[in-house]
């Protein structure tokens, strides 16, 4: 180019600096550099090579030098799931691992040496035999116990690592800062947005009119309307306002739990937290949709609406819709009359649909025969017969009028029985359950108040009469067991539709039903009643100084961990939803061959087993909660005690709850609220 005196690039002068290196993206540079200075975080996300990964090389290059640290992951011997990690000055990780490396290295020396003079000697001592008693015999066997003894002493070798003799465990390098000197940088590049934020979809239950009325779900569980509007009028003081597109915007940020609507979370509906809520003006052509409830969604053309495709929930935008696709939608009906008929047989469901073909088909044609509604319908003439002559329905049918006669078909969401049947039907994951043959419902516990509570909750349901197509069965070499079984097949094919478990539950799929998760009150009774079954409450252990183990234990194979686990991280979100805390789920053997239990740890800090006491229902099961009580009743009363003999020797008050691990709350608790009863029990 003419006016430029650089024959190469070399005589190009590149400032050493990676911020001065950046080109044509000045206003990106004066951002970096304004957060080095305050230390801020910036977040750098957009088309591939537009500067990303060099702006944060930079960033790390211009922020103010620290003593930086290299962080290392120790083996814990109490639990492989939670690894110990440790911090030590940067440089240093390295050193730590070489050591640990040639420490384990010289014990393996160790006994290698040790082996290899065994085996001299063992090779050697024949010979010695030998000359000393000049005798074959002897050489013969002083060489046969050499062997001898030296294949025994590698057997107990290896025994003895095997039945964990002590190891050297050399720990692993998580962050490595060795001869680093200026923060260090690690590039995201090739993770799409939605792995680094979380991906942000919209459905139809999102998104509405500022005149539409949504509903909400109020504290208690009940369904209420809303309008987008009062929201801003509510918060008019906090809302942000700002001119994009020449459309006029508005935005607020709603306070925690101000609202809550039915949305859609991991590929199921599911009551929702409403973050915060914005509009704009619109000019344009709208698109009406309608769901399969007959409910209608006006919204923009470039919209995304939420759709069941091939049993799964896919995003598409309002213009791309076409007629047959179905809107994913709440559904005013749980189950209906095929609901109860699909947990039959194939050969009872065809039996049930033509019987309903042919109720219909003579109700359009009142005179027609027996015989000819068999021919039109291509069925038999005995099996029209019998319909005709004896007015007798299919099984199927029979159970779905039975239903109808109680009230509980078609089951709608405001039904006021649905607490009681999600109480029964978190039961059936936990002790209880429906036999695999369909004979019976039951639950079993050592408590008999808990089964009687169970029947009367069953009886309640269905209006049944006291103790009608039950029993109550003692067990156990003791007789320290009850089980209770209902035998009426009705109720047993209600509680199938509605997602209870049938058979051997340790190789079942766990899972939640779908209708639960619509009601917090569904999700207290059922979550409850599973708890009562499962959950293993703690007591003081003997050296009197900690509770013992709090946790929700299930089995089950290798092959159900993917489904156990789940299920376990949807009863820890339940927990942390009435602000109970758990730590982890760890995973242990059974004594059955390839069976697992899986446990969910709940935190055993004084608060959080308050809290659990507080906010979280227990059925079918008052010797958990008695116990429960009991173990905090004493472990409250050590804390009590030690708390004054603490302040007594002039530890300060904040000082003696960091050493007896005490919020200011839990404190208050212990020293103005009396000890339980049980606690002296």
């Amino acid at each position: 180019m003419p006016g430029l005196k650089y024959k190469t690039t070399a005589d190009i002068n590149v400032s050493k600096k990676i911020v001065e290196q950046v080109i044509g993206q000045e206003a990106a540079v004066n951002v970096i550099k304004k957060a080095s200075k305050q230390r801020r975080h910036v977040l750098l996300i957009g088309n591939p090579g537009t500067g990303k990964s060099m702006l944060g090389m930079a960033l790390a290059e211009l922020l103010p030098k620290e003593k930086l640290v290299d962080v290392l992951a120790f083996q814990n011997p109490n639990d492989d799931n939670s690894p110990l990690i440790r911090t030590v000055p940067g440089g240093e990780g390295r050193k730590l691992v070489a050591q640990a490396k040639m420490t384990s290295a010289s014990s393996f020396k160790n006994q290698s040496i040790l082996l290899f003079v065994l085996v001299i000697v063992s090779m050697i001592t024949p010979w010695w035999a030998r000359a000393h008693y000049k005798s074959d015999i002897m050489f013969a066997a002083f060489f046969l116990g050499g062997m001898l003894f030296l294949a025994v002493f590698i057997l107990f070798l290896n025994m003895g690592r095997r039945m964990g003799a002590p190891q050297i465990r050399v720990p692993k390098i998580v962050v490595d800062n060795f001869d680093k000197k200026q923060a260090p940088f690690f590039d995201a590049t090739g993770a799409h947005a939605g792995a680094l934020l979380g991906d942000c979809l919209h459905d139809p239950f999102q998104t509405f009119s500022s005149d539409s009325i949504q509903k909400c779900i109020s504290q208690n569980g009940d369904f209420i309307g809303n309008k987008l509007e009062h929201l801003f009028e509510k918060f008019s003081q906090s809302i942000e306002r700002r001119d994009i597109h020449k459309k006029s915007y508005e935005a607020i940020h709603l306070p925690k739990n101000e609202l809550i609507i039915i949305g859609e979370m991991d590929g199921h509906i599911h009551p929702v937290e409403v973050l915060s809520a914005n509009r704009y003006d619109y000019d344009g052509q709208m698109i009406k949709l309608t769901t399969s409830e007959n409910k209608e969604i006006i919204v923009t053309p470039e919209h995304r609406i939420a759709l069941w495709i091939e049993g799964k929930i896919v995003y598409k935008q309002a213009k791309d819709i076409e007629v047959e696709e179905e809107i994913v939608a709440q559904k005013e009906i749980i189950i209906d009359e095929q609901d109860i008929i699909n947990t039959y047989d194939q050969r009872q469901q065809e039996l049930s649909k033509s019987y309903y073909e042919y109720l219909e088909l003579k109700k359009d044609n009142p005179y027609w025969g027996y015989k000819k509604l068999a021919k039109k319908l291509g069925v038999s003439y005995g099996r029209t017969r019998c319909w005709w002559d004896n007015n007798t329905a299919p099984v199927p049918v029979q159970t779905a009028e039975w239903l109808k006669s109680r009230g509980l078909l078609p089951l709608k969401l405001d039904n006021p029985k649905l607490p009681l049947i999600a109480k029964v039907i978190g039961a059936t994951l936990g002790d209880g359950g429906i036999f695999e043959n369909i004979n019976a419902i039951f639950l079993s516990s050592s408590e008999k108040n808990a089964v009687e509570e169970f029947g009367r909750d069953i009886e309640a349901i269905f209006d049944l009469k006291e103790m009608q197509n039950s029993r109550i069965i003692e067990g156990g070499e003791f007789g320290h067991s009850w089980c209770y079984q209902n035998t009426n097949r009705h109720v047993i094919r209600l509680f199938l539709a509605l997602g209870a478990m049938r058979g051997n539950k340790t190789k079942l799929n766990y899972s939640v039903p779908s209708w639960i998760r619509l009601n917090p009150i569904f999700e207290d009774e059922f979550y409850g009643s599973f708890l009562g079954g499962e959950i293993g409450t703690p007591i003081i252990h003997k050296n009197g100084n900690y509770l013992t183990s709090f946790e929700v234990g299930i089995t089950g194979s290798n092959k159900l961990r993917e489904n156990r686990e789940y299920f376990l991280t949807e009863i820890r979100n339940y927990l942390l939803r009435k602000r109970v805390n758990s730590t982890s789920i760890y995973v242990g053997k059974t004594k059955r061959e390839n069976s697992l239990i899986f446990r969910l740890l709940i935190e055993k800090k004084m608060d959080n087993v308050m809290l659990f006491l507080m906010n979280v229902k227990i059925n079918y099961c008052i010797h958990k909660i008695r116990r429960l009580y009991t173990a905090l009743g004493k472990w409250a009363q050590l804390k009590k005690d030690k708390y004054y003999e603490l302040t007594g020797k002039g530890f300060g008050a904040e000082t003696t709850m960091k050493m007896l691990n005490l919020t200011p709350y839990s404190l208050y608790l212990i020293l103005n609220t009396p000890v339980p009863n049980e606690a002296s029990s």
